[in-house]
């Protein structure tokens, strides 16, 4: 006979569902303890199954809005004060929402399809967010997220990309709450007004086994994966440069306030980032330098070429800058890939913020060219084209098998923003197989390798040069070569899932 218990009382059910938020915020970059990603969610969906339908979004707040603090705290620092706090708001509320979706799939879907319905319902909208026009822009962190510094986990991503490792975190997540479900409600007893075990979630534990076992290996396989470095191998040096919290230089500047750091603006103002720049990179011997994001000059100005093709031959190395290109097309946040022999090759920044839109940039054109180095083809980019999923994924499908790029994380000073960032690079590394080399204005500069593993890290907010070595891996990747296949999986199978539970419920 089925054992009766309590239901859960309302403080302890927000108390967990805020633990949940916590949980999974440890596990994010910048706390960086990834293993809870796999648990951070088992206390708010315990809460959440076991709660009436009308208590499901309410009872889901407090996750999603612990969660947003701890994870986009830094929006105030881009937005003015109070819309960032209502944005933070807002996307915990919107990650409620996704819960709720998939709360409703699962009490409403056959019991075989019930463990996959959260799985699927949260893999699909993050994706579509992720990917849609206008709303692309919105940053939203990733569940996928909470695994970048765990790399056997994200070798996944060479196959399906992002939304892969997202559905298997959450997938562990559901398992372990249907479990513990199973476990506390004793043989499929009621656990709340109603709600019955055996009734909604048809807790099998052969498939729960099953489902973790096969999880595990997929995490060895990620890890067997990942081969040692070659012999032929090739150092990557990445500069913080701090420039745009340097009074002296930005003293320089014919601009004031908020325009600052879009343009070097004075020719004093652009030798000054070019000295720091250049001291920096005596510092250590590379292979290649990656400056920072710091629009120092224009591309065209020979004084500056001149100078960067002698910096160039003095280090016998490859130096990737970021310049602005007045081109037929407009004017372009643009890295310039410099060499002994001068001006190698340049490509514009495609992916252009707001903030450069208002001062006059234009975004670049679609094109990927790749470049000729004795390390191996070459692909470069500026900033924040390394946080959308194809620009890298182009790059690589031109054969690029090293991507570097000028970045700037700096947002008055805050520590928080530039890990989530950094992530954006070992993402793209591990889906494409490039190593990556990130010079930033405040941090987080990174030198990555082909599978995710950080050789080298810079600290944020203090002024550095980086060096790591790196090399180049062959072939292409599924992900490469297929695009974002699991994610549009993932927004079929959630069409379909919402069309049975539509049905069933009729």
């Amino acid at each position: 006979m089925a054992r009766k218990t309590k239901p859960l009382t309302l403080p302890i059910s927000l108390a967990l569902s805020a633990l949940s938020g916590v949980l999974l915020t440890l596990s994010m970059p910048g706390f960086d303890v990834p293993w809870v990603g796999w648990i951070a969610l088992v206390p708010v969906l315990i809460v959440l199954l076991t709660a009436e339908s009308r208590q499901v979004y309410p009872l889901a707040l407090p996750f999603g809005l612990i969660f947003s603090i701890g994870v986009h705290n830094w929006y105030p620092h881009i937005f003015p004060p109070a819309l960032g706090y209502f944005l933070i708001v807002a996307v915990g509320s919107f990650y409620a929402g996704m819960l709720q979706l998939g709360v409703w799939l699962t009490h409403r879907l056959p019991k075989s399809l019930k463990l996959f319905a959260l799985p699927v319902a949260w893999t699909a909208v993050e994706f579509l967010k992720f990917i849609a026009p206008v709303i692309n822009d919105w940053w939203f962190v990733l569940l996928a997220k909470s695994q970048w510094q765990f790399p056997p986990a994200l070798q996944i991503l060479s196959i399906t990309g992002f939304p892969g490792l997202s559905f298997l975190v959450m997938l562990v997540n559901v398992v372990l709450a249907f479990g513990v479900l199973a476990v506390v409600s004793g043989q499929y007893s009621v656990f709340s007004k109603q709600f019955s075990v055996e009734d909604k979630l048809n807790t099998d534990y052969r498939l729960l086994i099953t489902v973790l076992t096969a999880v595990a290996l997929i995490l060895i396989w990620g890890a067997r994966s990942m081969g040692d470095a070659p012999a032929e191998t090739f150092t990557i040096a990445a500069l913080t440069d701090m420039v745009n919290q340097d009074p002296a230089i930005q003293a320089k500047s014919e601009f004031s306030g908020e325009d600052v750091g879009y343009v070097a603006d004075s020719a004093e103002m652009s030798q000054a980032i070019f000295d720091v720049d250049a001291d920096l990179t005596r510092q250590v011997d590379a292979d290649f330098y990656v400056w920072s994001e710091n629009e120092f000059a224009n591309a065209d100005d020979p004084v500056f070429a001149a100078q960067l093709q002698a910096l160039a031959a003095e280090m016998d190395a490859a130096i990737v800058t970021d310049m602005v290109w007045n081109a037929v097309t407009g004017m372009h946040d643009t890295a310039v890939l410099t060499t002994s022999s001068g001006e190698n090759g340049r490509r514009a920044k495609i992916n252009i913020t707001s903030g450069e839109a208002e001062h006059g940039f234009a975004p670049g054109p679609n094109e990927f060219p790749v470049f000729d180095t004795p390390q191996g083809k070459v692909g470069i980019g500026v900033c924040w084209d390394v946080h959308r999923l194809w620009i890298v994924r182009e790059l690589a499908r031109s054969g690029a098998k090293i991507v570097l790029l000028p970045m700037d994380n700096d947002f008055g000073g805050t520590a928080t923003f530039p890990p989530f960032h950094g992530s954006d690079g070992v993402f793209r590394a591990v889906e494409n197989r490039v190593a990556m080399g990130l010079g930033t204005v405040n941090g987080l500069s990174l030198v990555v390798d082909p599978y995710g593993r950080i050789i080298a890290q810079a600290p944020i907010n203090q002024r550095s040069i980086i060096v790591g070595e790196t090399f180049t891996a062959p072939g292409q990747t599924l992900y490469t070569r297929w695009g974002d296949w699991f994610g549009w999986l993932m927004v079929a199978a959630l069409v379909v899932l919402v069309s049975v539970a539509i049905r069933r419920k009729g």
